[in-house]
């Protein structure tokens, strides 16, 4: 049964050629576009794996970073993903977008695929950098959370509950500005309400 689903999910996918194989082992990474992303295509053990370019941690281009035993290192802060799934080993760093391949008579076929980013993503995203005290991660899942159109009640709710549950930790004040920058978003042009909700989880003030 679950051979069954997998084909029929592979069988959904939209498969595009994007390289030889050829190439691709040659040049041991090397960058193609496919369907709007930028992707690295890297050569190792023997495999063809396909990885969005752009870093989700800043926005590095993969290519240019390292890669051992599986696992790809951006050069420029040094997070790490699994070449395979595109996962994260670093709770600072958003989990990347890998890509399936399929190999056909010498090409290199990719399916491109949407953002694994989704809001429950963000959601956890956000947990994760409150748990954790990562203000960039706060602030970059508020941004993806009311970019995907999510409300803002959503996230100030998680704020909220957090901060209630760690209020004798020292979120006592950050709640009083939680709230406070809630009841602005009303009077906020819209591109300054992800920045007001931000503050509003200001992990300094805690």
């Amino acid at each position: 049964m679950v051979n069954m689903v997998a084909i029929q999910q592979s069988a959904q996918q939209k498969f595009v050629p994007v390289a030889q194989v050829s190439e691709v082992k040659a040049a041991g990474v090397m960058v193609v576009h496919a369907e709007g992303y930028a992707i690295a295509l890297f050569h190792h053990n023997d495999k063809i794996y396909a990885i969005d370019n752009r870093c989700p941690h800043m926005g590095f281009p993969l290519h240019k970073g390292s890669v051992k035993d599986c696992i790809l290192t951006c050069h420029w802060h040094h997070a790490r993903f699994d070449l395979t799934s595109g996962g994260t080993f670093d709770i600072w760093a958003d989990d990347g977008r890998a890509f399936p391949v399929e190999l056909r008579d010498g090409t290199v076929w990719i399916a491109p695929s949407a953002s694994n980013h989704t809001p429950g993503y963000q959601h956890q995203r956000l947990l994760d950098g409150l748990e954790q005290g990562i203000s960039l991660v706060v602030a970059k899942s508020v941004i993806a959370q009311l970019a995907a159109g999510v409300k803002p009640t959503e996230p100030f709710q998680t704020g909220l509950d957090f901060g209630v549950r760690y209020r004798r930790e020292g979120w006592g004040t950050g709640l009083t500005i939680h709230t406070c920058m809630m009841q602005l978003l009303p009077h906020l042009a819209a591109d300054d309400r992800s920045r007001a909700m931000y503050h509003g989880y200001d992990l300094d003030t805690m």
